[in-house]
């Protein structure tokens, strides 16, 4: 009788074979051993799906090694990109293999997060990402019910001003002047309001230093820092902050 051949499993695709190491581990880094690819799915992650837009989030990323690597991406089996209309720009999404790989790249971010992540060095600040950033972190149902627009003025390395229009509980960002009148104005530095949006520090302690400022009405003031979500990496920066405090000298020792 002929040997009954065993059942396959689909399985992403990878451009080179492991190079002398029979190991998953040497699989995986095949796939996600480069600068870029992680943040192409992280941003992937977050909700982009057009070209544009993930090329928003990697302002840095030239837009030919974009397309090359969301190609490579496809033909590893990790990005799918959708059918779309006639003269219509095409939409990505991540496979049920790219879904797996989002709790590693969370993961690698919450390591970062506790061991080598810190205050942003001057080259680090980007004023124009930030506000794409922003948008990202926006949580819809925390979002003003009325249409408001709020104006940004980033200071400092990487300065930049920007303008949050706030409909319908989305968010769109505009560089340039939307002509549309402000309820809001945020003042900071483009430094000060990154540590906030990562959850390095609470926007009201940014605002009693004096580092930011918000005008506008009393309710849009105290609820501004609340339509943002800023506990993407609160975990890991728990668990750094427990372990400095520790480590500092004259520190309590825990009795046994």
């Amino acid at each position: 009788m002929p040997t009954p051949e065993k059942p396959t499993r689909e399985k992403p695709a990878r451009e080179t074979p492991p190079r002398g190491d029979y190991c998953p581990i040497t699989v995986g880094v095949d796939v996600l051993g480069d600068r870029w690819t992680p943040l192409v799915i992280r941003e992937l992650m977050v909700g982009a799906t057009g070209f544009n837009e993930i090329h928003r989030g990697l302002p840095r990323m030239s837009r030919t090694l974009l397309a090359q690597r969301l190609r490579q991406l496809e033909r590893q089996g990790l990005v799918r990109r959708g059918a779309t209309e006639r003269g219509r720009p095409a939409r990505y999404e991540l496979t049920p293999a790219g879904e797996g790989l989002t709790p590693i790249v969370w993961a690698l971010g919450h390591w970062a997060a506790e061991w080598v992540f810190g205050d942003p060095a001057d080259d680090e600040c980007d004023g124009l990402s930030l506000l794409w950033r922003m948008h990202q972190h926006a949580v819809p149902a925390r979002l003003p019910e009325q249409r408001t627009v709020v104006h940004v003025q980033l200071s400092g390395p990487g300065a930049a001003q920007g303008w949050l229009d706030i409909d319908r509980r989305e968010v769109s960002v505009c560089r340039d002047d939307p002509g549309l009148e402000c309820q809001l104005a945020v003042e900071a530095t483009t430094a000060d309001m990154q540590r906030w949006l990562v959850g390095l520090v609470p926007f009201g302690q940014l605002v009693e230093a004096g580092a930011a400022r918000l005008l506008g009405p009393s309710r849009l003031v105290a609820a501004f820092p609340t339509w943002f979500d800023t506990t993407f990496f609160a975990e890991g920066l728990r668990r750094r902050e427990l372990r400095e405090q520790q480590e500092a000298p004259g520190a309590a020792l825990t009795p046994a």
